[in-house]
């Protein structure tokens, strides 16, 4: 497989499978190619569940595995899928800026905007969202410390006329039914999925499964989007170009 010019490599968790076939051979991890969109390329390898037969990885084995195939690929940033990065021990990191783009413009309208979490990625954020904001008509920040964001306020509003609120907690009050898009960059912000919007599209920058399956239980009517959905959902469809799958042989017999 050709890898000039890769953006992106992408771990994402293979339910079964083992990486070794035979207790004496190499791990093979495969690699498949698929479209960012006229962004540059992206490949995507899903980690076998298992080391060998039902055995699964050592931290540091795995470690190890991924770090030699980011370099033979020469990735300029990768992004580990939640699940892949507990297999390897590592804490979570918001996802690169160029997949938190591509994430942002799934959402058809932005009309209405509650933000959570905002303040340690405030720079960011200010910087994804500045293409949509001709279309915003209202945001909404759910926080304890407004004063934070009193430049943006002045700067949405002189810029756009568009009016800056704050809350402790979100509520129906901050949207309007099938008008309201919730981004939430709290890893650990319990949803009170009781108290937003209906029809509302709900935006979880850290693809936290709990979170997408209380959505899916308790609020059918929201519409839940993620990066790990987004790109597993590529993945799945083989989006743009599925071909040049191979598998990498890594480390020693």
């Amino acid at each position: 497989m050709e890898t000039e010019n890769v953006r992106m490599l992408y771990f994402s968790r293979k339910a079964g499978g083992s990486a070794k076939v035979h207790w004496w051979s190499r791990v093979n991890l495969p690699l498949m190619e698929i479209g960012m969109g006229g962004e540059g390329k992206m490949l995507c390898c899903p980690v076998p569940e298992y080391y060998w037969k039902n055995r699964g990885w050592e931290e540091e084995r795995l470690t190890d595995c991924l770090n030699k195939l980011m370099h033979q690929v020469e990735c300029e940033q990768y992004y580990l899928q939640p699940e892949v990065a507990g297999m390897v021990g590592i804490e979570e990191k918001l996802p690169p800026e160029i997949l938190l783009r591509r994430l942002l413009h799934q959402v058809p309208c932005m009309e209405y905007l509650c933000c959570i979490g905002w303040e340690e990625e405030q720079p960011l954020l200010e910087e994804l969202l500045e293409p949509f904001l001709p279309r915003v008509n209202h945001i909404n920040m759910v926080t304890d410390n407004p004063q934070a964001y009193d430049r943006f306020a002045e700067y949405v509003y002189g810029e756009y006329g568009i009016p800056l609120g704050s809350a402790p907690k979100l509520g129906r009050n901050l949207g309007r039914d099938g008008r309201t898009v919730i981004l939430d960059l709290k890893r650990d912000y319990g949803i009170p999925w009781q108290a937003f919007p209906k029809e509302t599209i709900y935006v979880d920058f850290w693809s936290a499964r709990e979170k997408r399956q209380l959505l899916e239980k308790y609020r059918r009517d929201a519409k839940y989007l993620s990066v790990v959905k987004f790109l597993d959902t590529i993945v799945k469809s083989g989006y743009n170009t599925r071909v040049n799958q191979t598998k990498t042989e890594i480390g020693k017999r």
